[in-house]
């Protein structure tokens, strides 16, 4: 008797004992969420040479250039990329470009057709380098010059004769008003409607757990672009936010002169209720037809079949809670269990309670996510903070920052 009666007591206990609700700033409902404004964020950034030229296209074989589609050469002549280009950086921003080249070319002399000449050479290009901001940018001092690999050549009853005594003259007399062009196209090129299409390349947007990540469509500066033994390097200024969602929409990038500053990266997630319960699925090791949620005014409704005994259905309703500046977690409102003895209700209520209670999703989670990006972008030090939370009838959405220093490594 005494046994038992130390068994209902217990019992009793068990039933009564109030669970504390988790501790925090509850999200409140809103007919829709607002975007977060974009800030400026310094980027260091740097390319090497091979990855440069496999982004530009500039790969052998590459036709560089082509008389048909000029105007001040008045005879036949094309120019092809043999090998990569070879980079020397000297002092004072002064820099060498070496590009071996194959040249085919049927010039008129005197009014009379020569045939195909052919050569290889180097190309020779040397400048002085001085880049400020995407506006403010100036090559100076630029001169064109060649070195034969191979002299040029026709063929002339079917044997090889070497003509450079002929093609020099030639390549002399049309040099100046080369320069002049080669100097002319390589300012328009590095013009900031002209670069505008290297931003839009690459896709900024990936599939993760959570939706689609991306980053919203940007202004972009960069600063200080100098070459080195192995590439380019500078500061990049971009004015943009990170999404996560389900439906991101997509516009183009551009390039904007802004001021030096390093702002913290803003942050925007928006969960859909089917994404947010296979994350909680995945957590709790549920199967994919024991866990649905949906929202109103009321709070978020989960339906919950199966656990904490094989015939149970918990129905209740929660609240997301900021429970501090890097964890999100749920508070509990109400549940009711329903397919199981009165008995065991006071356990699967309490087995449901403590998973709510003890679930918790971190900031962490999602650098850990950003960090599966193919564009290279790299977050080294600093910390996340969701400043807001809130929920819709479609989803759960929090926004915050980012802090810290970022590289972008090509």
């Amino acid at each position: 008797m005494r046994y038992f009666t130390i068994l209902w007591v217990f019992i009793c206990l068990s039933a009564c004992r109030r669970d504390i609700p988790l501790q925090g700033t509850l999200g409140h409902y809103q007919s829709s969420i607002t975007a977060v404004r974009s800030q400026t964020i310094a980027i260091d950034f740097s390319i090497q040479y091979d990855s440069l030229f496999s982004y530009l296209k500039f790969v052998p074989g590459k036709v560089l250039f082509d008389a048909s589609n000029q105007s001040f050469v008045d005879f036949p002549l094309q120019v092809v990329l043999l090998q990569m280009p070879r980079i020397l950086v000297g002092a004072s921003n002064k820099i060498g470009f070496q590009i071996p080249v194959k040249i085919d070319a049927k010039p008129n002399l005197a009014g009379i057709n020569t045939g195909l000449i052919q050569a290889k050479s180097n190309l020779m290009f040397d400048f002085a380098w001085n880049w400020q901001d995407i506006n403010h940018h100036q090559i100076d001092q630029f001169h064109v010059n060649y070195q034969w690999i191979t002299k040029p050549e026709m063929r002339l009853m079917g044997f090889p004769v070497q003509v450079h005594g002929v093609v020099d003259p030639l390549i002399q007399r049309h040099l100046p008003k080369l320069q002049e062009r080669v100097l002319d196209r390589l300012n328009q090129s590095l013009s900031p409607n002209a670069l505008v299409s290297l931003l839009n390349r690459v896709s900024m947007s990936y599939v993760s757990p959570m939706g689609q990540i991306a980053l919203r469509s940007a202004d972009i500066d960069i600063h200080g672009l100098s070459f080195n033994s192995s590439g380019l390097a500078g500061k990049l200024l971009v004015r943009s936010a990170l999404q996560v969602g389900d439906s991101l929409s997509t516009q183009p990038n551009r390039w904007l002169e802004m001021k030096d500053q390093s702002q913290a990266l803003p942050f925007q997630v928006f969960v859909s209720y089917n994404n947010l319960a296979q994350v909680i699925r995945q957590s709790l090791h549920l199967k994919e037809d024991q866990l649905h949620i949906h929202g109103d005014t009321l709070g978020l409704h989960v339906a919950l079949n199966g656990f904490g005994a094989a015939s149970s259905a918990a129905n209740m309703v929660i609240f997301p809670v900021l429970v501090d500046s890097t964890h999100l977690g749920f508070q509990l409102k109400s549940l009711s269990v329903e397919g199981v003895p009165f008995f065991m209700r006071g356990h699967v209520k309490r087995k449901v309670s403590m998973a709510l209670q003890g679930y918790r999703w971190s900031s962490l989670d999602a650098m850990s996510l950003l960090k599966q990006n193919s564009w290279g972008l790299t977050w080294l030090r600093g910390d996340v903070q969701i400043h807001r939370l809130a929920y819709t009838s479609q989803g759960l959405g929090f926004t915050g920052e980012i802090r810290g220093n970022w590289e972008l490594r090509k």
